[in-house]
């Protein structure tokens, strides 16, 4: 597995970690449907402290706010993937891992700011929502920039590190780059979505 997530193949990258997203988000969102109580994390996550649970006037500033959020939430990934890595492994990589299990469990446990008019149980009625798409955004984002980081963690406790030589420069390949700019693509697009399903509720 180790192979498939630092592929020199972008899409090899993706569709590993995306599959152990997948396998995990499936995971959470079942156990949270039938084991946690509705509405347990719901005012809790980060973005519900950002956003609040009021959408905004319009559809446009709707979109701008959650797209602005977003795009914050990407900038962590790069920056995590930046700044260490542990036998290869980027640290970016466990953002979209832990972003996926929380979006499972608040949809299993219906804990959206704005929530829905009933927990949502498992099934492919996922699809219809924009949370997996921005999930896969964030997916193709960690594997596109996953070559850029600065530092190799040596051991975690005590933590010891040793710099990455030569210096990896912030840049990226042309795939890279391609793969970068798909992801923010996708990424406006869901939140597009996302703003529009908000304002139709």
């Amino acid at each position: 597995m180790k192979g498939l997530l630092i592929h020199e193949k972008l899409f090899v990258r993706f569709l590993a970690l995306f599959g152990i997203g997948a396998v995990l988000f499936t995971l959470m969102w079942t156990l949270s449907y039938f084991f946690l109580p509705e509405g347990i994390l719901r005012g809790r996550t980060g973005s519900a402290i950002l956003a609040g649970d009021e959408a905004a006037s319009s559809f446009i500033a709707e979109w701008l706010r959650i797209a602005a959020m977003n795009l914050m939430a990407g900038s962590l990934v790069v920056l995590a993937n930046r700044i260490y890595r542990y036998k290869g492994f980027p640290l970016g990589y466990i953002v979209p891992l832990a972003w996926l299990s929380m979006y499972a469990i608040c949809l299993g446990t219906n804990s959206f700011s704005i929530p829905l008019p009933e927990r949502m149980a498992p099934s492919l009625d996922v699809f219809g929502r924009s949370g997996l798409y921005e999930m896969a955004a964030f997916t193709l984002l960690a594997v596109a920039t996953y070559s850029i980081n600065l530092y190799e963690v040596t051991r975690f406790i005590p933590p010891t590190y040793e710099t990455v030589i030569p210096k990896p420069k912030f840049s990226l390949t042309l795939e890279g780059w391609i793969g970068f700019g798909l992801a923010i693509a996708v990424l406006l697009a869901a939140n597009a979505r996302e703003a529009y399903m908000i304002m139709t509720l």
